[in-house]
């Protein structure tokens, strides 16, 4: 390779890296139960923990509204081994407020909280390279609604038979 080829392959190669890197995801602000220091700026949602250094992932996130009534998705990419996300989210979520419903620990594991008349659902499961991917899914919960009433049984005798 001559001098212009090598150069033009290392221009391309830091444009590919530059691209690569922004746009997609969007820091998120670290909180958890107990911080005196809660920023108010880019406090999209404020009613469950974000480890430190979390990223969200935009084009696999959905938040409609805001605060702490907003239903959707958050998906983030953290570097910290899903273990010890599990155990962040089994101590973190309750300290929100977040009575824990049910866990499953895996490859992919999965933990259901109620609060009030919401439902959220962690999934954390290893990255592709390094680190873990924790989607959060907060819906309204639904309720319960009473059983169908059974269909009223025909009345009349069989036919041929006697009353």
């Amino acid at each position: 390779m001559g001098k212009m080829s090598v150069r033009a392959v290392v221009v391309i190669v830091l444009a590919v890296l530059a691209v690569a890197g922004c746009g997609s995801r969007t820091s998120l602000p670290h909180t958890q139960s107990g911080d005196a220091q809660q920023l108010p700026n880019f406090q999209l949602v404020t009613d469950i923990p974000i480890p430190a250094n979390a990223t969200m992932d935009n084009e696999r996130s959905l938040i409609l509204s805001d605060r702490d009534r907003w239903t959707g998705r958050v998906v983030m990419k953290l570097w910290q081994q899903p273990a010890e996300l599990v155990a962040f989210y089994q101590t973190q979520m309750p300290a929100f407020g977040w009575d824990p419903v049910m866990s499953v620990t895996s490859e992919t594991s999965v933990l259901s909280y109620l609060r009030g008349d919401r439902a959220a659902t962690v999934q954390i499961e290893r990255a592709m390279l390094s680190g873990a991917l924790v989607a959060v899914t907060v819906a309204p919960r639904q309720t319960m609604s009473a059983p169908a009433a059974e269909p009223p049984r025909n009345e009349r005798p069989a036919v041929g038979a006697r009353r």
